[in-house]
């Protein structure tokens, strides 16, 4: 046999197995991207004070208690009017504007906000409530009347 038509049939034969092979969509499966977003209030919202409702969505990991060291797992931390900690540092507690939603809460009350402009930002921390990496976060602006 010569050497063309072996590589021929060598090749045909590969490219054959391939073709009925699984694909990538069949064998791979995606990497999780996890998020979170503050659902209420949304970005833009005018909304009555002076209790502000929030509610937090997880998207690829999973809302533990403070102190669960579960794998792709955290808990929700708030900032409201308040820059977030430093990447690697605990997130500190500061009543009404840093709050820790340690028992694995999605929702909370915000008490008392004043009239006016607001920033709130949600960050996933860690068992020990330090901000996850890569940063799970997201922020919204409203204004309460």
């Amino acid at each position: 046999m010569k050497p063309t038509t072996l590589v021929l049939r060598a090749s045909m034969v590969v490219l054959a197995l391939a073709a009925c092979g699984p694909g990538p969509a069949d064998d791979q499966v995606a990497a999780p991207n996890p998020s979170m977003e503050i659902v209420t209030p949304q970005d833009g919202d005018t909304v009555s004070g002076p209790a502000v409702m929030t509610r937090l969505l997880a998207h690829d990991f999973v809302v533990v208690p403070a102190g669960d060291t579960t794998p792709n797992s955290g808990h929700f931390h708030l900032f409201l009017d308040r820059d977030v900690s430093a990447a690697g540092a605990p997130i500190p507690a500061e009543p009404g504007h840093i709050i820790h939603l340690g028992t694995g809460a999605d929702s909370l009350n915000l008490e008392v906000v004043a009239p006016g402009p607001h920033r709130l930002i949600g960050v996933v921390g860690d068992a020990a409530h330090v901000p996850v990496q890569p940063w799970i976060v997201d922020t919204v602006w409203f204004f309460v009347r």
